[in-house]
């Protein structure tokens, strides 16, 4: 035991222990009390799902009732039986829906399994139900048979409060890999290294052989591992006194899944013990690479660092393979919670087998066995560079950083990033292209057959009008009805003829011809808006409202743009999101939020389901436009706070070589002029082979990109109106926009980008000179940065525009984002450029005249 005490004892911090416990417990409270504001409404679901039933039901049952007052028809035992269950069915469902409008949970539960009952023998004989379909009432009747025999009320496994259930959520978090690197680099990996350095000296004296050394650190392993999920479990059990299912009903709640055809179901508590299982090996497993490859690069952080984003991106990439394909790939066991769910009870026995008779071996074969590996790590080559020599504190700067290898580890952690969203972007682009495929054949199959019902259809309205026994009152309303499906025809042909043009290009693999389709389309939306008289009704748009004319308007000029200029499609195609969409609203009466007056809840719910779709397109320069849209330069910013611009900070702390410098004949001054300077073009050359390989990646995966495509920039009302002629305006409202070319908002981007590096660059110098210690300089910069920015946000006021702070967030300074909500007239890219330099170069003022009284 005073053994085991010894190795805990050379955990990096050992107050970190306590993490352990308190991490998994305030992660589990956390996720049930944000539970607490997830409203659902069972009765209104429940009741809807009822309404759901009595149109299957009904819809069949006057069929029957004919049928059998018909003496002319005889049923068949088969059609005789049906009617029978759909009659019993619909006697059920009343029961169903009146139970569940009184939330007579235990009632409504046993009607609806009577229900489910009935609904598959019905499914069995004739499986034409419009609302419920064979798959769903499969997937649904474990639960509700679980529910009954449980007496169980109501439950919804992904919002509900049952302690079971949010253990389960918690475990997306805490086994999660990034979980799993954080626990092997703070508590496991300094005490497996420790053979690596000259303190093992120590236990080697002892009467103990190595591989009983090695066992006790493993033993302290496990006891880690324990901790932390003893700790997960002890979080459940705190919050188990507000379950309204018991745990033995939670325990055997059914998960239902299907996979490759095949309808696959779990018990809770199976699903449970695969996951903690899972952890073990896997942390394990992890344990002894990270160790291995730790032994021999001699970094550990960085190679805990690459060996999870190697991780994630193998995870990544297994996303939308098959199920029977990825059951043997390790990559696959990485995202446990879709494994255990889409793969059989059998096969994942057989893996887990698998990874612990892997991971027994490796730990005995290479944890607990003394190892001589060669030392990988690079040596350091001396490069003469006389004193007297031209830039000699420049270049002797630029030595010591490249000495670090600051520039490879930070360029290979924006790498990892990248190809992690690159993959995840370019198998979203997968799906929505098969998708795009799939959506074209059916509305051409839907048009065929519109167009081929039509002719049917006006002969018969024509036999009508030609019949001189119809009666004189009926002519006026067959006209109307003929006119109408004479114009319906026409519109159809002329539809279901543009979509036959492009079949040849677009099944060839040209998706750029389906710009057409979405022109056509996105213009119908505008005018229907717009109100013209040419267009009638919209596919998505609800009502010819004002509300809806912005985003239909930039819509439609965004088409007409990619036209113009070649632009490739982007699936799922049109329309697109913008800052413009109407939301919800809330009612002066019932303080609840309501759509816009005169629209149903179902039919705006759709709306903003459609302008609110994910639309990617991955390419070289669109990648590089992702590094201002999707928040990467914030890891910029953050690895230039830490490793480029505190080069000085770590020589005032004694860890340098300023007492060196200090010794000979150069000024304080001059040294730290070099130290900013190093930095600053370390920041720049950083940059660029940032960019550079991200481009790449993006090219080699789907081509260079088009320089034209389209972004959408967002201007603020007082600057529309001053400059009309420059902008956009949006009709029947006061709203201005313009569209802008992807190589211009890259410009834009990296100007800003570049202002931002300087003035983060000089903040730190800055700061360098009132402390010594790099770790408060870190925090400190950036506690400035962060407060600076959300002040600007919580008092938008219009001085915000001319202090630097706005312009951190370079995406929604390139869009106008920021402009437009706050009506900031000068905030643009080329303020912030201008600002921040003058920022930067205040705080190189600053500096200096602080170094001065340091020389003093």
């Amino acid at each position: 035991m005073n053994f085991l005490l010894f190795e805990l004892k050379k955990i990096r911090n050992i107050r970190f222990m306590y993490l352990l416990i308190a991490i998994p417990i305030i992660t589990v409270i956390t996720i049930f009390t944000l539970r607490f504001f997830t409203d659902v409404n069972f009765s209104e679901q429940e009741r809807i799902k009822a309404n759901q039933l009595l149109a299957d039901l009904n819809w069949r049952i006057p069929d029957f009732y004919y049928a059998e007052q018909d003496p002319t028809t005889e049923l068949s035992d088969e059609d005789a039986l049906l009617y029978e269950l759909i009659d019993q069915a619909e006697r059920e469902r009343f029961t169903y829906s009146v139970s569940a409008y009184y939330e007579e949970w235990t009632d409504m539960n046993k009607a609806k399994q009577n229900i489910w009952d009935l609904l598959l023998q019905i499914a069995e004989i004739d499986p034409e139900l419009r609302s419920v379909n064979i798959e769903d009432l499969q997937m649904e009747k474990p639960v509700i048979d679980w529910a009954v025999e449980y007496d169980v009320g109501t439950h919804d496994f992904s919002t509900d409060q049952n302690s079971l259930f949010v253990l389960f959520k918690s475990f997306d978090w805490l086994f999660s890999l990034p979980a799993i690197m954080l626990v092997i680099f703070f508590f496991c990996l300094s005490i497996f290294l420790e053979p690596n350095y000259s303190v093992f000296k120590f236990s080697q004296v002892l009467p103990l052989s190595y591989v009983k050394i090695m066992g006790n650190k493993l033993v302290i392993f496990f006891a880690i591992i324990g901790t932390y999920i003893g700790s997960t479990i002890i979080g459940s059990l705190f919050i188990s006194i507000f379950d309204s299912a018991s745990l033995i009903a939670q325990l055997n709640y059914p998960l239902v899944k299907i996979a490759e055809g095949e309808m696959i179901t779990k018990p809770f508590w199976q699903v449970l013990l695969f996951q903690i299982l899972f952890f073990i090996g896997l942390t394990l497993l992890s344990l002894v690479i990270v160790a291995v490859l730790a032994k021999l690069f001699h970094n550990e952080l960085f190679i805990t660092f690459i060996v999870g984003a190697v991780g994630l991106i193998g995870m990544q990439m297994t996303r939308l393979s098959s199920t029977v394909k990825i059951t043997f790939n390790p990559f696959a066991w990485l995202d446990t919670v879709n494994f255990i769910f889409f793969q059989r009870t059998d096969r994942i026995i057989t893996v887990l087998a698998i990874l612990f008779i892997v991971v027994v071996c490796l730990t005995y074969f290479v944890l607990l066995r003394n190892l001589r590996l060669p030392k990988l790590k690079r040596k350091a080559k001396y490069r003469g560079i006389r004193k007297l020599s031209k830039s000699f504190l420049l270049r002797y700067e630029w030595l010591k950083l490249n000495r670090q290898s600051i520039l490879f580890y930070s360029t290979a952690i924006i790498v990892a990033f990248t190809l992690f969203s690159a993959i995840d972007n370019y198998q979203y682009l997968e799906v929505q292209t098969d998708q795009a495929y799939q959506d074209y054949v059916n509305e051409r199959d839907r048009l065929r057959n519109q167009v081929d019902s039509y002719p049917e259809i006006i002969e018969a309205y024509q036999q009508h009008l030609d019949n001189p026994d119809t009666h004189p009152n009926d002519l006026i309303w067959l006209e109307q009805f003929l006119n109408m499906y004479k114009s319906e025809q026409q519109v159809a042909e002329s539809k279901l003829a543009e979509i036959e043009a492009i079949e040849a290009d677009f099944l060839s693999g040209d998706l750029s011809v389906l710009n057409k389709i979405e022109h056509r389309r996105l213009k119908d939306d505008y005018l229907f808006v717009a109100r013209t008289g040419e267009v009638q009704s919209s596919s998505i748009i609800p009502i010819d409202h004002v509300i809806f004319m912005p985003n239909a308007y930039i819509n439609y000029r965004l088409s007409e743009w990619k036209i113009e200029n070649e632009i490739d499609f982007v699936p799922p195609g049109g329309p697109y999101k913008t800052l413009l969409i109407p939301g919800y609203e809330e009612s002066p009466r019932s303080g609840e939020m309501q759509p816009p007056s005169g629209i149903d809840r179902e039919v705006f719910d759709f709306y903003l389901a459609e302008v609110d779709k994910e639309h990617r397109y991955l390419s070289g320069l669109n990648l590089l436009a992702d590094l201002f849209n999707e928040y990467f330069y914030l890891v910029i910013f953050i690895l230039l706070i830490g490793f480029y611009s505190l080069s000085y900070v770590r020589e005032w702390d004694g860890q340098g070589t300023i007492r060196y410098l200090l010794v000979q004949p150069i000024s304080l001054k001059r040294t730290f002029k070099s130290k900013m300077l190093s930095s600053l073009t370390m920041g720049f050359c950083f940059v660029a082979i940032t960019s550079l390989l991200v481009f790449v990646i993006g090219s080699l995966l789907n081509g260079v990109g088009q320089l034209n495509f389209p972004f959408v920039q967002y201007v603020s009302d007082s600057l529309g109106l001053a400059s009309k002629e420059a902008f956009i305006e949006i009709p029947m409202t006061m709203k201005f926009f313009r569209i802008i070319p992807l190589w211009q908002l890259l410009l834009m981007g990296l100007g800003l980008l570049l202002t931002n590096i300087v003035m983060i660059n000089q903040l730190v110098y800055y700061l360098s000179t009132f402390a010594k210690n790099q770790w408060a300089i870190m925090a400190t910069s950036i506690l400035i940065l962060g407060a600076g920015y959300i002040f600007s946000i919580i008092l938008p006021f219009d001085f915000q525009q001319f202090l630097p702070f706005l312009y951190l967030d370079i995406g929604r300074v390139l869009t106008g984002e920021t402009a437009i909500l706050e009506n900031y007239q000068y905030l643009n890219w080329c303020t912030g450029m201008i600002v921040q330099s003058l920022a930067a170069l205040g705080l190189t003022l600053l500096s200096l005249r602080r170094l001065r009284k340091f020389n003093d």
